[in-house]
């Protein structure tokens, strides 16, 4: 209380000690001499203090001892900065439109309103009507980007930004923290930058995988963008083209493999991979002129091209894509498969069954297989001997097996079920015969497998189907085809990124109920390219999203994460809000 009291008793203010004199002699009744006594003034100054109140309040003037607040908006210290920045832009002929999206673009958030005020103040006229390529030429200068680097968290407390398309990626990112997909990248052990740490980098590739962009020269696409990569890796923007296109230069196979460990233990104790793995190779076709390549088989183009062979492993249930091999030559082709295997034992347990084609291994190796206790299902060459023997095959050695729970055209066939011994490796395996299934020749299914009924083999056997849909889905939506080097390790680095982002839109879409079976390009345009804002604050990121049909079905999914702080945020927990504006 004696500091409130010495607040009126003893004031600091100028005008304030003036008023508290002022109001001793008139309302107090205080003579000159206590009055300047108790405010330390002279005598002379209170009597003429008060001459000159008495002479304002005799003139109808009311003294200004108080400030009166004005409405409306406060001004801001940089609107002198920001004109300039208006006028500057419109002498290069740019429309208001064209000045709004600059000035976002350096953070100013304007009105349309504002800045033809701003114009017409200064003299400027409508521009003349021009055409599309005028105004395509409008601009002379190029708006300089910032330089990649982590966010500065105090200096961005309480800022809004807004974004068009990538504000739809942060969905991600719970899941990614769900998914620890950080210590993925931690145990990996890839490289880190002069600004930017392993996490930023490695993320920052993550999001572009996500967001459907297909080359890194691209940047101008991202280059000034605070959410896709930016609040998505930690930094306030991604890295250009010059930084991604370097950096993995410096990623090792070794990491590769290590990060695919990572991400395979984790998908293991969620339950995602079920043992059961589909085997196939993709030919990455290169339009350069590098002579190290290998030619290889393309089923899509029916022909053979310079081009690097891919090895990829997919559970055919959920979808997860558990490993890839970018650097397989054709003189180690064929021990692919025990280099998967020995690859998935580093968890301590073999597969529970292994499908792929004839070319993807040799009888050797299927021995190998065999004595190593791995289960597998895959299919043998016709060859004329083959074809003659079924020819001579008695009818009653058949029988009719009904394939269930298929969408096959053909759901009877003809199976024969025999036990052969392979003339080059001296070893037995169970073959099935399958004929009346649509095709002019029998094929032929090579197993290890004794217990399970030949209904079972041909159905799991009909779903390695599913792994060319994968690879199917990667050429399409994250540019599998698109190779921007010839140099192995990049494209590895690529691969396995691709990968990645592959299994968590998977992870995402066994969330999204109705949507568990659509494509990662279906899931991007329904669900995560979308635009709005995001704020920060203390302890969170508001996330603004615009309105979506589907987007209902996408907060309940982020509703069943549940709050879970970023690590790489400093620990924020991000909070999804609908964007209402009008």
């Amino acid at each position: 209380m004696e500091q409130l009291t010495r607040f009126f008793f003893e004031p600091k203010q100028i005008l304030h000690k003036r008023y508290e004199a002022l109001r001793a002699l008139c309302v107090e009744k205080l003579s000159a001499k206590e009055v300047a006594t108790r405010f330390g003034y002279s005598i002379f100054t209170v009597n003429a203090m008060k001459r000159d109140f008495v002479k304002a309040i005799k003139n109808g003037q009311t003294p200004l001892f108080f400030l009166t607040p004005t409405p409306g908006r406060k001004p801001k210290e940089n609107r002198d900065e920001l004109k300039q920045q208006i006028i500057t832009l419109r002498k290069q002929n740019l429309s208001v439109l064209d000045i709004k999206a600059a000035l976002g673009s350096l953070g100013y958030q304007v009105s349309h309103d504002f800045i033809h005020r701003v114009l017409v103040e200064d003299g400027f006229t409508r521009l003349p009507r021009r055409t599309i390529l005028e105004k395509r030429k409008g601009a002379v200068t190029k708006l300089a980007a910032p330089k990649s680097q982590p966010i500065d968290w105090k200096a961005e407390l309480d800022k809004k930004y807004h974004s068009e398309l990538g504000i739809g990626l942060l969905a991600f990112l719970p899941l990614l923290a769900k998914l620890k997909v950080n210590e993925w990248i931690q145990w990996a052990g890839y490289p880190e930058t002069t600004e930017l740490n392993h996490i930023q980098n490695v993320l920052s590739f993550m999001a572009l995988k996500l967001g459907n962009y297909e080359r890194y020269s691209h940047d101008d696409m991202w280059a000034m963008d605070r959410s896709i990569g930016g609040l998505f890796a930690g930094l306030n923007v991604l890295p250009k083209n010059a930084t991604l296109s370097s950096y993995s230069y410096r990623v090792e196979r070794q990491m590769n493999l290590r990060f695919l460990q990572a991400m395979l233990k984790t998908f293991k104790q969620k339950e995602l991979l079920s043992g059961m793995i589909n085997l196939d190779f993709s030919a990455i076709p290169h339009w350069g002129d590098a002579s190290i390549l290998e030619n290889n088989w393309s089923g899509k183009r029916k022909k053979s091209l310079k081009s690097i062979l891919a090895l990829l492993c997919q559970d055919p249930d959920s979808g997860i894509l558990c490993y890839s091999d970018a650097e397989v030559r054709h003189n180690k082709q064929s021990d692919c498969v025990l280099e998967f295997v020995n690859f998935w034992k580093n968890e301590g347990e073999n597969p529970k069954c292994l499908i792929f084609d004839s070319k993807v291994t040799t009888y050797e190796n299927l021995v190998k297989l065999d004595r190593d206790g791995v289960k597998f299902i895959t299919t043998r060459r016709r060859s004329k001997n083959l074809l003659a023997k079924v020819a001579d095959l008695a009818p009653e050695s058949w029988q009719e097996v009904n394939l269930k729970n298929t969408a096959r055209k053909y759901t009877k066939v003809k199976v024969h079920d025999s036990a052969v011994k392979l003339p080059t490796v001296k070893h037995s395996f169970r073959q099935l015969t399958i004929t009346e299934h649509g095709r002019e020749k029998p094929t032929f299914i090579l197993t290890n497998e004794w217990d399970w009924d030949s209904a079972q083999i041909i159905a799991q056997y009909g779903r390695r189907w599913m792994v060319e849909k994968g690879i199917s889905e990667q050429i399409d939506f994250f540019h599998l085809n698109s190779l921007s080097s010839s140099i192995v390790v990049k494209v590895d680095f690529d691969l396995t990124l691709s990968l990645a982002a592959h299994n968590i839109y998977r992870a995402m879409a066994l969330m999204l109920e109705g949507h568990e079976s659509e494509t990662s390009k279906s899931l991007y345009a329904k669900f995560f390219s979308n635009g709005g804002g995001f704020e920060i604050k203390n302890d969170r990121v508001r996330v603004f999203l615009k309105k979506k049909r589907h987007l209902p079905i996408l907060i309940e999914a982020l509703n069943e994460i549940g709050p879970i702080p970023i690590p790489w945020l400093e620990n924020r927990f991000l909070e999804f809000q609908l964007w209402t504006v009008t």
